[in-house]
C-alpha cells in the first residue's frame, strides 16, 4: 500500500501521540468467534475446501488466509481491504465461492469503530478510504459508520492507525 505525504504524516505524528499515551485496551472486542468470509461464501460449504488453495493464490489484494482455527477461506484485512473484483469467485473449484444473485457479492461483514478512534482529533484515514462511502466523520466524537452501505470491504481496517484497530470488520450473524 502506498500512502500519500497526508496519510504519511498524519500516521507519523498518530503515532507519536500513542508513545506518550498511556496503554490501553481496544474497545472493541476481541475478532469474533464468526470469521469474515470472502465475497461468495457459502456457509456449510467449507470443509469442501480441503486443501485447495486456489482463492488465496489469485486474490490481487493477498487477503484470503487460512487459519487452524476455523476451515476454509477467511479475510484478513491487516495491510488491504476487498476490492469486491470477484476473482476467488470466478476461480474457485469447488463451488465454495459463489454469486447468490445477479452480481451479489455483499454480506461479507460489517465495520465497527471503538471509542479509541481519533476521527475526534483529526485522523480521516478511514473515511478517506471507504469506497462506498460508508464512514462519515462526526467533528468532537468520531466516526458513524452506515450498516446499509457498508460491504466489510476491510479498507477502514486496513488503513486503521491504531493499534490495536479502532475498527473491525466484523461478520454479520
Amino acid at each position: 500500500m502506498t500512502l500519500s505525504r497526508k496519510e504519511f504524516l498524519t500516521q507519523g505524528i498518530l503515532s507519536l501521540g500513542r508513545v506518550f499515551l498511556p496503554p490501553g485496551e481496544s474497545s472493541l472486542p476481541s475478532p469474533p468467534g464468526l470469521p469474515v468470509r470472502p465475497p461468495g461464501f457459502i456457509a456449510g460449504r467449507e470443509t469442501e475446501c480441503g486443501e485447495c488453495d486456489t482463492c488465496r493464490s489469485t486474490c490481487p489484494q493477498g487477503i484470503i488466509a487460512r487459519t487452524k482455527e476455523v476451515s476454509g477461506p477467511v479475510m484478513e484485512f491487516s495491510r488491504a481491504g476487498c476490492t469486491l473484483c470477484k476473482i476467488c469467485i470466478e476461480v474457485c473449484p469447488k463451488g465454495v465461492l459463489a454469486v447468490s444473485g445477479e452480481g451479489d457479492v455483499s454480506g461479507m461483514g460489517v465495520a465497527r469503530a471503538g471509542n479509541d478512534c481519533l476521527a475526534s482529533g483529526g485522523c480521516f484515514t478511514c473515511s478517506e478510504r471507504c469506497p462506498e462511502r460508508a464512514i462519515e466523520i462526526v467533528w468532537g466524537s468520531g466516526i458513524r459508520i452506515d450498516p446499509e452501505r457498508c460491504t466489510g470491504c476491510g479498507w477502514c481496517e486496513a488503513s486503521c492507525p491504531v493499534q490495536p484497530k479502532a475498527v473491525r470488520v466484523e461478520k454479520l450473524t
